[in-house]
């Protein structure tokens, strides 16, 4: 099966095409930089979804295609209307499948990124293409960000939204699901995929400590915003009777325990 990954040399793109070839498809990557080399050329795909230059290309001949390219903090185009031109050339081309990678209670917690994936997911159900949605909880290496900047942010204490719920989950255990959801076949919204623990933010935030040797003290503040209000609530998290399948396998604590050179980012 030839696969076409966007997004293919980001955080979670590198570990998809990774799950993907291991699985003993084709994987191609698509970037808007050129292949790094002669060697990788043939399973690269340089195109841009915001402007459309290269797509028609990069999906031609590809069985199906697994979405996970996103620009949180740049162009915005790059979600809902990238996804629209992705959409409109893999139906031009009768890609039999486009699986697009979204975020866990983006329907309900107030975020603009949130509200761009959204609307991305939109523009998908609304193209004509057969498709999977499949919504994740945040990677194991995002919250591992968060902290770092928190313990960084004040010289004495490590501040930490109060109340704040996280269920992170491993890249592995994403693109395993990825994959999943290619061999089902288009299925609309998929259900929510999470890590296979529920903490509070302040739970996650000690692990991390320990694990990183940081002995500040963590001092809760509190935000009366709409978007905190989801946070609290924990809807960037799952149900407590998601069944197992549509939960990852490795732990919080886990991944923190893995040495950084082996490490997916």
């Amino acid at each position: 099966m030839n696969v076409l990954v966007t997004g293919g040399t980001g955080t979670l793109g590198r570990e998809v095409v990774h799950a993907v070839t291991a699985a003993g498809h084709r994987a191609v990557t698509m970037s808007r930089t050129p292949a790094p080399d002669v060697a990788a050329a043939p399973r690269w795909a340089t195109a841009d979804i915001v402007t459309g230059q290269g797509l028609a290309a990069a999906v031609a001949d590809m069985d199906a295609i697994i979405h996970a390219a996103s620009d949180p903090r740049g162009d915005p185009a790059a979600d809902e209307e990238g996804t629209r031109r992705l959409a409109e050339a893999a139906r031009a081309a009768r890609v039999r499948h486009l699986v697009f990678v979204s975020i866990v209670g983006i329907d309900r917690i107030p975020f603009p990124y949130y509200a761009r994936k959204l609307a991305a997911e939109r523009a998908l159900a609304a193209s004509g293409q057969p498709y999977s949605i499949l919504r994740a909880t945040q990677f194991h290496s995002f919250v591992n960000f968060l902290l770092g900047k928190a313990a960084t942010a004040m010289p004495f204490v490590m501040p930490l939204p109060a109340g704040y719920h996280v269920q992170s989950v491993g890249l592995e255990d994403v693109a395993a699901r990825l994959l999943r959801a290619i061999d089902e076949g288009p299925r609309g919204l998929l259900p929510d995929f999470g890590g296979p623990e529920r903490m509070t933010a302040r739970e996650a935030a000690r692990i991390w400590q320990q694990a990183r040797g940081v002995r500040k003290p963590i001092v809760p503040f509190f935000s009366f915003s709409a978007t905190s209000r989801g946070f609290r609530g924990g809807y960037n998290t799952l149900p407590a009777d998601t069944p197992p399948e549509n939960r990852g396998q490795l732990s919080w604590r886990e991944w923190l325990a893995r040495p950084i050179a082996t490490r997916p980012y």
